[in-house]
């Protein structure tokens, strides 16, 4: 009877060594994946937190709404700002006076407010028309260069800042 009750132990002890993980740990599994994620996922996160923007980039009035990305690799931020018609205006009216602005159209993306989608799929291509203005004021280190674009017909802002 000794040998049957040493094998139940002995049983009974290797089925918690292997469930408790008592085995072979692997130190670079998930933990190394994630970090090694993080970078792309950063770049493709898309926030809507304008606090957190604000520590990047300089908002001189305040918003309605936003979305925005950050590509620490690539050294850029892309944010949708929406203005009331007022501040809108006002920052056209500035910008106009320190740099004349130009008529572009830049490429529509996925995760831009659905009225700016919808705007870009009634034009029958998949971008959105808009003027370009300096954005000087939105400005801070290390986002020190780029443009921000008023969509036309709405108070919508795209604003591309890249770091020097």
């Amino acid at each position: 009877m000794r040998g049957f009750g040493d094998a139940l132990v002995l049983t009974i002890l290797i089925v918690c060594l292997w469930s408790c993980g008592g085995g072979h740990k692997n130190t670079n599994g998930p933990a190394a994946v994630n970090s090694a994620n993080v970078p792309g996922e950063t770049a493709n996160t898309v926030k809507t937190n304008i606090e957190e923007l604000q520590l990047l980039i300089n908002v001189p009035y305040e918003v309605d709404d936003v979305v925005w990305k950050e590509d620490p690799a690539r050294k850029k931020v892309v944010a949708v700002l929406h203005f009331s018609k007022a501040d809108a205006d006002k920052l056209v009216a500035e910008s106009s006076g320190r740099q004349p602005p130009q008529n572009v159209a830049i490429p529509s993306e996925s995760w831009y407010p659905a009225e700016l989608i919808a705007q870009s799929e009634m034009s029958g291509e998949d971008s959105l028309k808009g003027t370009s203005l300096t954005a000087d004021r939105f400005f801070m280190e290390p986002y020190t260069s780029g443009r921000v674009i008023r969509i036309a017909g709405t108070d919508y802002f795209v604003l591309q800042l890249t770091a020097k």
